[in-house]
């Protein structure tokens, strides 16, 4: 079975942290919620969570994808950890599939690991600051990176990894499944 971690830092997007891992959960991947620094995070609109792990036990050799929400101060939590650009670098080496959506780009950037294309909040491009911006795709794939708008697109863009880790005959079903059209 496929495995996927989706961080979360204080700060987090709750949308697109939970509906990232509720849909991915549905697909039938195995997902973990893997907190930047502690277990108990709380989320930018004071939700509080409790993950599964912490990112000093994660082994990546077991996944086959990283996700990162966005929300803010979570991305510059993200953006800021030397830890996880080091886990982000070997994700990248191993050709992994590596996701960010809203101003969790910037993590990316940060890593060294964007390619030509991305996509992230609008306007925050400027603080991301690397080439290759699009403004009018929800989601943009390239290479092993998606990237994607935010708290509006965050159930397309869960769709959008479930199709590239499971492919197109699950992406439909549980795309249907949520009525998403």
């Amino acid at each position: 079975m496929k495995k996927v971690a989706v961080m979360f830092a204080d700060g987090f997007e709750e949308i697109e942290a939970m509906s990232v891992v509720d849909i991915l959960r549905r697909a039938g991947l195995e997902t973990l919620s893997v907190g930047l620094f502690k277990k108990i995070v709380t989320g930018a609109h004071n939700v509080e969570m409790k993950t599964d792990s912490i990112l000093d036990d994660l082994n990546v050799d077991e996944f086959d994808m990283i996700v990162l929400p966005g929300g803010l101060p979570g991305a510059e939590h993200l953006a800021k950890s030397e830890k996880l650009a080091q886990i982000l670098k070997e994700f990248d080496r191993k050709n992994l599939k590596i996701a960010a959506i809203c101003a969790a780009p910037w993590a990316l950037s940060e890593a060294g690991v964007l390619k030509e294309k991305y996509t992230c909040y609008p306007g925050f491009e400027k603080q991301v600051n690397h080439k290759g911006y699009i403004a009018d795709k929800n989601v943009v794939i390239d290479k092993n990176i998606i990237t994607s708008k935010g708290p509006a697109t965050a159930m397309e863009f869960a769709l959008a990894l479930v199709k590239e880790l499971l492919g197109e005959s699950r992406y439909k079903e549980v795309k249907e499944g949520l009525l998403f059209s």
